[in-house]
């Protein structure tokens, strides 16, 4: 039998040859540590990074193809060796382990089945051979395919096995490489739901790859923001996506609305800054903002800031609640705009909108909002936003 391999096979063993070894005691829930962590392919190498996850937490590591992420997961695994630092799993030092003694579930990117197997027997290999499979065939609806083999199967249908064998015989640490990117785009919602309730429910500490901003919302306990082997961003999945970094930052989490402005006028009084920001041509202002800055940024008049928003953190009203003599509630900005197009993504709709001073505004609305408000291209609207959900970024 020839065993299918991994483009850099672990110590001389192929991936199923690695899965067959891997030891076959149940593990347990263990906390993961990497302490100045540098790992690379070839001549590419990271920088050092630092990375605590707790016993059963997730952390999704989010970045463009080329970040670094699989020769990430290729380090923990052991199919990479680290250049540097620690990868502490629970007391072990994983560096000075071999991968088939590592107890780590691998879902790959690429396709490691047995093509000549049966899903069963493909289950049935390695840390599955002592294994309660049935909740895992439960939870991705599997029992039906048990006898077929890869080939008969779709892409889709292929990765929810290549996941339930990942995640078969309760490895400490599972690593997760693209989970989702064959699934069906109608389907992956439902899937996505099902795996977050996996990884809850069997509280195994997972490291988790994507380039996809919504799967890192909704999956990851913490999410890790990588451009180029550098680790821009490290928090909790509402942290970094409510608070990016910097620009970098903010383009890979998916902040929709990113307006180039200039600091005209700029008053502080201990922490609380307010700063009056206007178009970066013109000195009129257009906005007024106000509330703490980031720590790592400066800012003097005349210079050019990036302002921040989230699109869902943006609500469409009447143009009409603006112009009443009614003033905004406190902490409230409300802008003027024109809507150029509405369209429906998913369960909400999306209104691109033109500011006055022609920059584009984008907001998610309701059904029911959408079809009480009844508006037309070309139409006024309002645009309320909390300032405490805006927030400013070096413009570079």
């Amino acid at each position: 039998m020839t065993a299918l391999t991994t483009d850099i096979a672990p110590r001389g063993l192929g991936t199923q040859a690695w899965l067959q070894q891997a030891p076959p005691q149940h593990g347990s829930a263990a906390s993961l540590h990497l302490r100045g962590l540098q790992w690379g392919v070839g001549h590419w190498q990271s920088a050092p990074a630092d990375l605590e996850l707790r016993p059963g937490q997730t952390l999704v590591l989010l970045g463009r193809n080329g970040a670094g992420k699989s020769a990430l997961l290729d380090t923990l695994a052991g199919f990479l060796p680290a250049r540097a630092g620690q990868i502490m799993l629970g007391q072990r030092d994983l560096a000075a382990l071999a991968p088939e003694q590592r107890n780590i579930g691998y879902m790959f990117q690429r396709n490691t089945l047995f093509p000549h197997w049966t899903v069963e027997r493909n289950l049935r290999f390695g840390r599955g051979a002592q294994a309660d499979i049935e909740p895992l065939l439960d939870a991705l609806d599997l029992h039906s395919w048990l006898g077929h083999t890869p080939d008969q199967l779709s892409g889709g249908q292929r990765q929810r096995v290549a996941l339930a064998r990942a995640l078969v015989g309760s490895p400490q640490l599972v690593l997760l490489d693209e989970p989702l990117s064959a699934i069906d785009p109608a389907a992956r919602p439902a899937l996505r739901r099902t795996l977050a309730a996996l990884l809850r429910e069997r509280r195994v500490t997972t490291v988790l790859v994507t380039h996809d901003a919504r799967d890192a919302r909704l999956l990851g306990d913490k999410v890790a923001v990588l451009e180029d082997g550098r680790l821009l961003q490290c928090g909790t999945a509402q942290a970094v996506f409510s608070r990016p970094v910097d620009l970098q930052a903010a383009h890979l989490v998916g902040v929709d609305n990113l307006w180039m402005l200039r600091v005209l006028r700029l008053a502080r009084s201990g922490t609380h800054t307010e700063i009056d920001l206007g178009h970066e041509d013109t000195p009129v202002p257009v906005l007024h903002w106000q509330g703490e800055l980031a720590p790592n940024l400066s800012l003097q008049p005349g210079q050019l800031v990036t302002l921040a928003v989230r699109a869902e953190f943006i609500t469409p009203c009447a143009i009409a609640e603006m112009q009443s003599d009614t003033p905004a509630p406190p902490g409230v900005l409300q802008l003027p705009a024109t809507l150029r197009e509405s369209r429906c993504e998913g369960p909400l709709w999306r209104l691109d909108c033109t500011l006055p001073w022609g920059m584009q505004a984008h907001a998610f609305a309701l059904p029911d909002t959408v079809q009480r408000l009844n508006l037309q291209s070309g139409d006024a609207l309002c645009l309320r936003v909390q300032l405490q959900d805006m927030h400013l970024l070096a413009a570079k």
